[in-house]
């Protein structure tokens, strides 16, 4: 085999390693990119849930409390029991609220991440063609010095005699 066919296998070679490589790169990021908006989805998921446990909760204590006061033969109505029963709700729905924005804040930064895979996949697959570029002027070099046998750097030698 001539020095020119390796030659030419080798460029091919390294051209399709580095588009192979690019592809695989965007595949993962794309992966990435997908599992992290599934986890934004679920982020806000769980946040609603939890939230919806509070409210229950707090349905639960409040129908606990009506009764607890009943047992005692306070008056539901009375202003006391009304101010504890408020105080409940408003904690109740301060807690709703936190876990809401929290859960926004969490979202948002993990859809944040999921755009920034996106970026890195585009820029793997740009790079890929650039090394591919890169390993065909390679071998385009080579097959030049191949052929003339010849060097960009080298220099002219003269006998002395």
């Amino acid at each position: 085999m001539s020095f020119l066919a390796i030659q030419a296998v080798g460029t091919a070679l390294s051209v399709v390693s580095a588009l192979n490589q690019g592809r695989a790169a965007r595949r993962e990021a794309e992966f990435n990119r997908k599992q992290l908006e599934f986890k934004s989805k679920m982020q806000k998921l769980e946040a609603s849930e939890k939230a919806n446990l509070r409210l229950r909760d707090l349905d639960s204590a409040q129908a606990s409390n009506r009764a607890f006061a009943a047992f005692l033969g306070r008056d539901p109505g009375d202003r006391s029991m009304k101010a504890f029963m408020d105080r409940q709700e408003e904690i109740a729905y301060q807690d709703v609220a936190a876990l809401e924005s929290g859960a926004l804040i969490e979202s948002s930064q993990t859809r944040r991440l999921a755009a920034m895979e996106g970026v890195r996949g585009r820029n793997a697959i740009v790079q890929s063609y650039f090394n591919a570029g890169s390993a065909i002027t390679t071998g385009l070099y080579r097959y030049h010095v191949y052929k003339t046998d010849q060097t960009v750097y080298k220099t002219d030698q003269t006998e002395t005699t």
